[in-house]
């Protein structure tokens, strides 16, 4: 049986959407690294802002820290909301901010200060934000904390349309499997030293196990945000073709309703090879692009890979087109 919980910590019905963001990718901090920062961008001033930090510790360390949101430091004190012993030695610390009233529009730094002989590793940053946009409604559920699998421990979830899962695999060996009630893999987790952020569409129960011959294997789940939308119909359309080492590509918003951004990202082999930003798109406004690009002249297949998301508010609709030369 797991130990630990993932604790509520907002639910219920809002008019408007969601939007999540998180960064995944560990970070110790100790005297020798004593800063992690991280860079968001706003549409909109939010409704309500979250900040959900989760890092581990050793029991016997109580850390001192600074955290900032621009040049307001937040607090000094390390008070956790949530904490799980992960073993005899290590804790997991859940801390969740409502900082919403300093919160505006446009680009923000948040920054963690621990310069300490002891170690404070980061394992996410999660950041959820609720805008107030007409003709959009969301019902939700957002839970953080940390829920440890052991050796072939298991948990279900009942989702509701669109989830968020962040887990850790900290095993040596084991993998951390989601499957659905057909008992059908749909994810796996495997050993990292970093966070796995995970996106499921679902409305059914989902069961995460953790499958290791390691009695010392274990995986963690740090948070669960559950959504269910409802949208205007938004869509848009991508032509596109290659001529002479140019790419064109034409862009339609075909939606009922304008949309905040278009963001295409261009990649060839693998390779960035272009990125745009476009604002402030109508209904049926048009876009022409014209993308200059290198392609060797040898037999080697050229791949074009075209992804174009379209946002309004917390809502994303991705298209990806691939052209192979």
């Amino acid at each position: 049986m797991p130990k630990g919980e993932l604790a509520i910590f907002d639910e219920g019905d809002f008019e408007g959407s969601i939007d999540y963001q998180s960064f995944t990718k560990s970070t110790k901090l100790s005297h020798i690294n004593k800063e992690a920062s991280f860079s968001i961008d706003l549409t909109y001033k939010p409704i309500k802002f979250y900040l959900i930090i989760q890092a581990k510790r050793e029991k016997t360390y109580l850390p001192r820290w600074r955290l900032w949101f621009d040049n307001f430091s937040l607090t000094k004190e390390f008070k956790p909301n949530l904490e799980t012993e992960v073993n005899d030695i290590q804790v997991i610390s859940t801390i969740v901010y409502d900082i919403t009233p300093i919160t505006k529009e446009g680009k923000h730094q948040i920054a963690v200060y621990h310069p300490s002989i002891q170690t404070l590793e980061l394992l996410n940053l999660s950041l959820i934000s609720f805008y107030k946009i007409e003709g959009f409604s969301t019902k939700y559920k957002l839970s953080a904390g940390s829920l440890i699998l052991n050796r072939n421990d298991s948990i279900s979830f009942q989702l509701m349309k669109k989830s968020y899962f962040v887990i850790r695999n900290e095993s040596r060996e084991g993998i951390v499997k989601i499957s659905d009630t057909d008992g059908k893999t749909i994810y796996t987790v495997l050993p990292s030293s970093d966070s796995d952020e995970i996106e499921i569409e679902n409305n059914d129960v989902v069961t995460t196990t953790l499958q290791s011959n390691n009695e010392k294997d274990y995986g963690v789940i740090l948070a669960s945000y559950n959504l269910l939308e409802k949208a205007p119909n938004i869509n848009f359309s991508v032509d596109s073709k290659v001529n002479n080492n140019i790419i064109y590509l034409y862009l339609k918003n075909e939606s009922e309703i304008s949309l905040d951004k278009l963001i295409v990202n261009v990649m060839i082999n693998g390779v960035p090879a272009h990125f745009k930003t476009f604002t402030n798109i109508g209904v049926e406004s048009a876009i022409d692009l014209k993308l200059p690009v290198s392609i060797p002249q040898n037999k080697k297949a050229q791949i074009i890979n075209i992804r174009v998301v379209g946002i309004k508010g917390g809502y994303r609709k991705i298209i990806d087109k691939q052209i192979t030369l």
